[in-house]
């Protein structure tokens, strides 16, 4: 459980209107007697378990709600009862114009059906609720840490603070981050190695382009493209060679035109720098 995590910050934020969005998905829950006020209350306690304000105050900000899925599971092969599935979304955008800011997290939720429908699926709605909720905590806390400290959360065991972690860092395009984030190329979730391959691309470190090498290797065509576009934006001696080589040689032809993709843009980079430079003289 998340307790004020988003409280770390320069004070709580405040919600300060919670919108539920209108949809198919919504009505089923509508139809098994969980109403729009339902998912209203669900969202207000999840946010104040998570450690939001509601209502005005500093830091304020908007929810907008949205039911992703709802779903019966028939029981499992051992016999066990049926059971109801909910996903939501809730977005939290700044309502201060000048301070804008915006956080988006899902959640999953679920419980048992027994003798009273209704309620199986209102405490599955509130689960899912609450998980976005904690993940929208977790990304305030994580965008008010110095850098040293989310370093450190790259070795959480929580892989939602490794991720929150990873946005920030390649946000503050944190340069000294880089040996701890090719650390997560090899993370057990393939959500956090993805998010970390964009992280470094985004911070674009030479030192990154030898571990993206060793890791587009692994046999993936769609993931040795995309690491050869990448890479490419990163630039450098070591990319320009692998990306020659792999256009020339690589077996997937979505890998030989990711690489000469990367080439052209390397060289026009190059060219542009190149005039910028003779312009200065």
């Amino acid at each position: 459980m998340i307790v004020a995590a988003c409280a770390r910050g320069p004070g709580p934020v405040h919600v300060v209107s919670i919108r539920v969005a209108q949809g198919p998905i919504g009505e089923s829950l509508r139809e098994v007697g969980v109403g729009g006020a339902a998912i209203d209350d669900a969202v207000r306690s999840a946010l104040v378990e998570a450690g939001f304000e509601i209502g005005e105050g500093g830091r304020p900000h908007r929810a907008e709600v949205e039911v992703l899925s709802v779903r019966l599971a028939p029981p499992n092969a051992s016999g066990g009862p049926p059971r109801v599935e909910v996903a939501v979304q809730i977005e939290l955008t700044s309502a201060e114009p000048a301070r804008p800011s915006s956080a988006r997290e899902a959640g999953a939720g679920w419980a048992t059906l027994g003798p009273s429908p209704g309620k199986a699926w209102a405490d599955a709605l509130f689960a899912a609720a609450r998980q976005a909720s904690e993940g929208l905590a977790l990304s305030f806390a994580a965008e008010a840490k110095p850098i040293g400290k989310a370093i450190e959360d790259l070795s959480s065991k929580d892989r939602r603070v490794r991720d929150h972690a990873i946005r920030v860092l390649a946000e503050r395009r944190a340069v000294e981050a880089v040996p701890a984030l090719i650390e997560r190329l090899r993370d057990e979730d393939p959500r956090v190695t993805h998010r970390t391959i964009g992280a470094l691309a985004q911070i674009g470190d030479e030192r990154a382009v030898g571990p993206l090498i060793d890791l587009s290797r692994a046999g993936d065509p769609a993931l040795a493209a995309r690491v050869a576009r990448l890479i490419g934006d990163i630039g450098g001696r070591e990319a320009e060679g692998y990306l020659l080589t792999i256009e020339a040689g690589h077996p997937d032809h979505r890998v030989r035109s990711a690489a000469a993709e990367a080439l052209a843009e390397m060289a026009e980079r190059g060219r542009k720098a190149a005039e910028a430079s003779a312009s200065r003289k």
